[in-house]
């Protein structure tokens, strides 16, 4: 391959198109990340905790997948032919993402894994093999790519967050424009391979004689590939056993792991992860065991570099989860004007058609540089804007240090970020505190379906999801059968017998209030709609079977509940249902899935309790935060990633032998595996505490992780043999 390079602004012109390459696929992953939970949540009408299981799982695997896509590179297709496979599956990924069926949606989100498998890995690995070993403008390479990637990750939520409140466009309008983000990525690259002209693995940086060249060499050495071959270990003892060490850790988890699930101590999906930790273990072992001398040094000083960026990510993640519920759920998005008071009702239905599509585009423009609300997708760009504003200035200040041998150790740098991770959320303990006000309204009695455990704090029984073939949960509720209980408001709402008060304090969510309401509804008219939503099930099969595109049904009741309120259909199209309070008749033009079914549960909820809960929605909906402590924290954020993050890519290519260069950079995305993991896992309990529980864990691990890895920093140095 040739090595005749062009250069623009003093690096290849390559660079540039893996820049606008990456821009564009970060465009699509951002766009969609930004509003994947709050989709699940909002339009799902899933609980945090499945919707967080979810997203565990999706953000982890797209950072497990590059193991796979890094080796199948490395071994058979090549970096450039693996980007255009990752490319095309990402597409078919996002579009599908654009239809409403839940198979659908579980069918893109695997595409997206695999396409991000094969892309992410190889991305990173063709920017380091633009440069000769131990080039200065590697760090910076890595600190422009990073740049590309948070311009498309700033552009993304605005733009798709946009689209999501237009009024007749909504989600799904909004990951199709993650999917034409992705396709613009692919025709980007594959007009810009003239351009990418990778070295030779040998190829050496010749410092440039005004720079002291020779002196410097002398000075300020980092072995190359070769030398580090001939060069003894620094911990001679530690580099012999730790292929047998890894291979330990990987039998002792692999074995104990389903011994936990089965003692019912982890969950059994943690315990999946657990196994693919072993698995990476073994790998982790099978890699080190191909290795010798200096160059073990220096693949084992990223494995233990790794374990703490795993706490990083574990923590910078939840910006897409708890943070990104936070935006939505308990943040004043109103910028420049005073919130109104909040509807308890679903906002009306829009037909596109009817509307006309030049009044729909206004109102998306109008999104766009909307201030009141701004849109809570447009939150998750502070953080990639702060990107694209600081990424110059740390890029110059490293080499600025370097020039004047103030060299900070990539281990310090990371432990740096870690701490300023740690910062970010002490600062939203603080934000917690004037969210957790108290509010209060008057219920005489509890409604079927709550009680109280060894204290005030109420906790309520589920009402159950729907699922065709399984009528036995509708016999269990309100049964006494259920053995699992719920704590309401994560431990913050409680009534007061003697007083006849109910009693709260934060903010009381919408998601929230609605599955407290659907908790009370009698179980007459939960079967009553359970039969409903199987019916047209059935009705859609029949007409489908019958090769037609349409269907009508009605279905009868024989008593509407106490309190019956149909305002809760506000949100369908009147075409498709609508309902005859005389006649207790629902007509039916669609097939009514698990969300629609639990909006027209809540139609049915106790009337007495349903005013109690409007009451505490309204009135604790005044204690939402100002949207300048999330600015804050996103910055501090910024700030923590920009020490970690390139970084950490650069090392990786620095450190990392030529014959497992991709593998050992799809090892180092796994640490997003696991801290995505983990973020996941987290946000599993975000409705079981307070907000300022929550923020006080992670700020401990946070600060110990950091203290640790500042600890050892000096050794960790020591194992990379002269990589600054």
């Amino acid at each position: 391959m040739s090595n005749q390079q062009r250069t623009f602004l003093g690096h290849p012109v390559g660079l540039y198109v893996l820049f606008f390459t990456e821009m564009w696929e970060r465009f699509s992953y951002y766009g969609m990340r930004a509003l994947l939970v709050l989709y699940m949540v909002d339009f799902f009408k899933w609980t945090q905790a499945d919707a967080s299981n979810i997203y565990k799982w999706y953000t982890s695997l797209v950072y497990l997948t590059p193991l796979l896509g890094g080796f199948l590179a490395d071994r058979y297709l090549g970096n450039r032919m693996a980007i255009i496979i990752g490319a095309i599956l990402m597409s078919i990924g996002h579009f599908l993402m654009a239809f409403e069926d839940i198979w659908i949606f579980y069918s893109a989100l695997g595409f997206l894994i695999m396409g991000n498998g094969f892309f992410k890995p190889n991305m990173s690995v063709q920017v380091g093999r633009l440069y000769p070993q131990n080039d200065p403008r590697r760090d910076g390479a890595y600190t422009i790519f990073y740049m590309g990637i948070n311009l498309g990750a700033f552009l993304s939520p605005i733009i798709c967050g946009a689209l999501k409140e237009t009024p007749g466009l909504g989600y799904h309008w909004a990951f199709g424009a993650a999917g034409v983000g992705m396709v613009l990525g692919l025709m980007v690259y594959l007009f810009g391979l003239p351009f990418i002209k990778e070295l030779p693995s040998d190829a050496v940086y010749e410092h440039p004689a005004d720079e002291g060249g020779a002196k410097a060499d002398q000075e300020d050495h980092a072995m190359t590939e070769v030398e580090a071959e001939r060069t003894p270990s620094v911990f001679p003892s530690l580099a012999s056993i730790s292929p047998a060490v890894f291979v330990m850790i990987g039998i002792a988890t692999m074995v104990l792991s389903p011994i936990l699930g089965k003692a019912g101590w982890i969950p059994k999906d943690n315990v999946v992860a657990l196994e693919i930790a072993a698995g990476c273990s073994f790998f982790a072992a099978w890699i080190l065991s191909k290795l010798s001398m200096a160059v073990r040094d220096r693949v084992l000083a990223i494995y233990v570099l790794a374990v703490f960026v795993v706490f990083f990510w574990g923590a910078f993640e939840q910006a897409g989860n708890a943070m990104n519920v936070w935006a939505d759920q308990t943040t004043d998005r109103y910028l420049t004007q005073e919130a109104p008071i909040p509807s308890p009702y679903p906002d009306e239905f829009v037909d596109v058609a009817e509307q006309g599509l030049w009044p729909t585009v206004k109102k998306t423009l109008a999104n766009l540089v909307a201030t009141n609300p701004a849109s809570t997708a447009s939150f998750q760009s502070i953080n990639a804007a702060a990107i694209v504003a600081f990424a110059p200035i740390f890029a110059w200040l490293w080499v600025f240090l370097a020039k004047r041998r103030v060299n900070i150790s990539i281990a310090v740098k990371m432990a740096i970020g870690v701490f300023f991770q740690g910062i970010a959320f002490a600062l939203m303990i603080w934000a917690a505190t004037y969210e957790n006000q108290s509010s209060s309204t008057n219920l005489a009695a509890l409604p079927d379906g709550f009680f109280q455990k060894d204290s005030n704090v109420l906790h309520f029984y589920d009402a159950p999801d729907f699922k065709e073939d399984d009528d036995a949960a509708v016999a269990k509720h309100h049964s006494g059968e259920l053995e699992e209980t719920m704590i309401a408001h994560g431990g913050r709402l409680e009534w007061d017998e003697s007083s006849g008060q109910m009693k709260m304090t934060g903010v009381l969510n919408a998601n929230h209030r609605d599955r407290l309401l659907r908790a009370t509804v009698p179980q007459s008219y939960v079967k009553e709609i359970w039969e409903l939503a199987k019916q047209s099930k059935k009705a859609k099969e029949d007409a489908t079977t019958a090769g037609k595109d349409e269907f009508t049904f009605k279905y009868t009741i024989d008593e509407l509940p106490n309190g019956f309120d149909a305002r809760y259909f506000a949100g369908f199209d009147p075409k498709e249902f609508s309902f005859d309070e005389d006649t207790r008749t629902f007509n039916v033009s669609m097939k009514i899935d698990d969300k629609e079914y639990k909006q027209i549960l809540a139609s049915g909820a106790n009337p007495v309790f349903r005013e109690s809960m409007n009451s505490l929605f309204v009135a604790s909906a005044a204690f939402k935060v100002s949207s300048w402590w999330l600015l804050w924290f996103y910055v501090l954020c910024t700030l923590g990633e920009l020490c970690l993050s390139p970084v950490g890519l650069s090392m990786v290519s620095k450190l990392a032998p030529k014959k497992f260069a991709t593998m050992l950079m799809g090892m180092w995305l796994l640490t997003s595996f696991f801290g995505n993991f983990v973020a996941g896992l987290a946000g599993e309990n975000w409705e079981k505490l307070a907000p300022t529980e929550y923020f006080t864990y992670v700020t401990i691990a946070m600060a110990g992780a950091a203290f640790v890895c500042f600890i050892i920093a000096k050794l960790v140095t020591r194992m990379m043999h002269g990589v600054k």
